[in-house]
Formats: C-alpha cells, structure tokens, sequence
C-alpha cells in the first residue's frame, strides 16, 4: 500500500514518468493506478482524441506505436493504455519494447499486466525511462491497516479487531473489502464508528440477504431472487419502510446514472459526481442502467413513494408491500 500511495502523491504533483509498466496480482490497486494516469494525463474532453486504450490479447504491436508515436490531435498529452500486455504475442511485446525510447515528450505509454517475470526477455529489453510498479497481494496486517484507512475515508472508525472480522468475513480481495467497508458505511448511517456486531449482522450470517444483495438483484432485474432476500431480510426483522427507502435512494442514484452516462461521462467521474468518491460497484449501476429504460426508472420512484405511504397509513403489511414494490418495478 505505501508503495501506491508513494505513485498517488508523485501523480499529484505532477512527477510522471513517460512509461509506465504496472503488473501484479492486486487488481483493485492496479485500476486505481491506472486511473490515476487517465485523470492526470488527459482532459476529460480529450479524451476521444488522445487517449487510447488496447487489449493485449488483440492488439498488435503496429496499431499500439501508431497511437503511442502520434503527436496528441488537441492539448498537451496523449495517453496510450495496453492493458493485458502480458497475453499480447511476444513478438509484438517485444516490438513494442525495442521502441518505447521512441515516444515524444508529449506522450506517455501504459503497460499493465497481471502477474509476470520482469527477468523475462521482453520486460529486459525494455528502457531505463519505464517506471515499474508492483501491486500484489496484502498479507493480514497490511490489509487490516487497509481497511482502518478505508474506514476513516467514509468518515468512520474501525478497530483493529473489527478490521480482522472483516477480513475474515469477506476475504483477502481488496475490490471485496472496500465494497462491504462501502455497504457498513451505509448501514451504520450517521453512527462514527463500525462495531463487530455491525460486521456481524451486514456481512456475517446476513450476508446473503441484506439491503444490498436486494439492490443487486434489482439490478439485475431477478424477480424471484429479490423476493427470496426481501422475505428473508422481513424474516430476519428488517422493516419494509427501511427496504422501501433504500430502494428508493437506488433508483435515483440509477437515474443519475442514466443521464450521465447518455452524456458520455466515464464510469469512473461518474461515480465521482453521484457519490462523491470513487466505488468499487459502480459498474453495476452502470450494467443496472442498460436494463430500464429512462421511463422505468422514475416510474420505479413513483411507486415506492407510493407504498410508503401506504406503509406509513398502514393500508399495507410489509410483506404485501414488498410483493407489490417488487412485481411493479420488475414487471
């Protein structure tokens, strides 16, 4: 971790270096760096004209040098990305290699891989001005000081032992522990600071029937799944008007979404503008928004405002409402 936040701080001010090679078994870290050049590099309205980005596993080493030779159309930079550099041909590796001492000034290229040999030919052959940068996997202590530090970005507090539980609990993927230290966030509300017992009841044995699984299925548009964890969560004592309302914060974050991304705007800036910070499932809005229509979504609203206030009148038992929430909204 201090070796990415070592690359974040030298990417804020600007100290860049005109390759980079990332590789490593630490996805989540990975995507962050990478996102991290696009941001400092390229101007989101460049970004259709000096950013490109190439998957190693089709691309050849011809098409990557084009764009990574060619002086930028507008603005100062263009960005070059290959990821999977490591399923790309090793001849075209290679080619690429013997010619990165070839970029202009005003270009940077972006190698990312997974796991790899850097003694390997290829990586030997590459030039003293490409910057290598190594994430893998934490082991338990750096990964519990992950999730404290994690915590305090959502403005919460999280004990070292709470921090074990977690990890426990949702495993070593970074990608996974800031999604549930996300979802705890949510759950705790206004509360400072994360607890076991909230561990215990958001990730624990509820794990597969939580506000957030419901939302997921919604998502993804299963009807009988999102009756299965509504029931299950009504079961477990959860009140309809606090399934209802979140329910209701989903889809208008999800129209948010809809119109941005009608836009044009990234995924990433995104998840910036509706949430104020980068999430790790923000791809599931986006996915969420290619299943209803921007007609849907509002008529999603109207019929949760309107079982809320049937729920709050009493004209409807909790599990009648969340029949009725669901069936209209699923169809």
């Amino acid at each position: 971790m201090s070796d990415f936040k070592k690359f974040a701080a030298d990417i804020k001010k600007q100290k860049v270096s005109p390759a980079y090679l990332i590789h490593g078994s630490e996805d989540y870290f990975i995507s962050k760096a990478v996102d991290l050049i696009v941001e400092s590099m390229v101007q989101p309205n460049e970004r259709a004209f000096n950013l490109d980005i190439f998957d190693g596993a089709d691309a050849t080493s011809e098409e990557v040098l084009s764009s990574a030779l060619s002086f930028p159309l507008v603005g100062k930079h263009r960005l070059t990305v290959v990821r999977r550099f490591d399923k790309m041909e090793k001849k075209h590796r290679t080619d690429i290699a013997e010619h990165i001492s070839n970029l202009p000034d005003t270009n940077m290229l972006c190698l990312v891989a997974g796991e790899i040999k850097t003694s390997d030919e290829t990586y030997r052959k590459m030039p003293a001005m490409v910057e290598t940068l190594a994430f893998n996997k934490m082991k338990n202590a750096e990964l519990a000081e992950f999730a404290i530090e994690t915590a305090r970005s959502f403005e919460k507090t999280l004990d070292s032992g709470t921090a074990d539980l977690l990890i426990e609990l949702s495993g070593d993927s970074i990608c996974d522990l800031v999604s549930e230290l996300e979802k705890l966030s949510l759950y705790v509300s206004d509360a400072h600071e994360i607890k076991t017992d909230d561990v215990n009841a958001a990730v624990g044995k509820s794990r597969v029937y939580n506000i957030f699984e419901l939302q997921r299925a919604v998502s993804q548009r299963n009807g009988k799944r999102a009756q299965e964890i509504a029931c299950k969560m009504l079961d477990a004592g959860e009140k309809a008007t606090y399934i209802n309302y979140m329910l209701t914060k989903y889809f208008l974050n999800l129209l948010q979404v809809k119109h941005l991304l009608k836009k044009g705007t990234s995924p990433n800036e995104i998840s910036s503008k509706v949430f104020g910070r980068w999430l790790p499932f923000i791809n599931e809005f986006v996915s969420a928004s290619r299943l209803y229509s921007i007609e849907e979504i509002p008529n999603a609203v109207t019929t949760l405002l309107d079982v809320d206030s049937r729920l709050k009148k009493s004209a409807y038992k909790d599990y009648d409402a969340m029949v009725v929430v669901l069936t209209q909204i699923l169809g």
